[in-house]
């Protein structure tokens, strides 16, 4: 059984694909200006992850993620952005928090916890209205961080 990627390497599949949402090719200089991280730390990672079966990089060109790279990369995305919308809208925190927030914690989050978060959600955006009054309150009562 393999083990789990780092954060490092979650981060990077991350990043491959977002910068790759955006442009039609992704460069390494493109990984060291989004992570701010050196040459060296990303042709590091490429190499794990190519080594993994997520990306395919040549030498001095362009990286892609594999089919099972990007199943990955949109997975630990889609994490991302759920966590964000939870901590924005449900608990009211800032954009730049929540953003924060959600970078560390996907990162730890169990599955099962995770798919608690998203029946959550769901379960407050389907709720009557009248019923969700629950959730103004809080937001009432808490509307300032911490």
């Amino acid at each position: 059984m393999e083990l789990p990627l780092s954060q490092s390497l979650e981060d990077y599949l991350e990043s491959i694909y977002m910068i790759s949402q955006k442009q039609e090719t992704v460069r390494v200089k493109d990984l060291v200006t989004r992570l701010n991280v050196r040459s060296a730390s990303v042709i590091g990672a490429l190499r794990k992850l190519e080594y993994k079966g997520f990306v395919e990089h040549e030498h001095y060109g362009h990286i892609k993620l594999t089919k099972t790279g990007k199943t990955e990369a949109l997975k630990i995305y889609e994490k991302h952005l759920t966590l964000t919308r939870f901590l924005r809208q449900i608990l009211g925190v800032s954009d730049d928090v929540a953003e924060k927030d959600a970078c560390m914690i996907e990162h730890y989050i169990s599955d099962i916890t995770f798919e608690k978060i998203i029946d959550f959600i769901h379960y407050i955006e389907t709720c009557p209205s009248d019923h969700a009054s629950w959730l103004q309150s809080f937001k009432d009562t808490h509307s300032r961080e911490k």
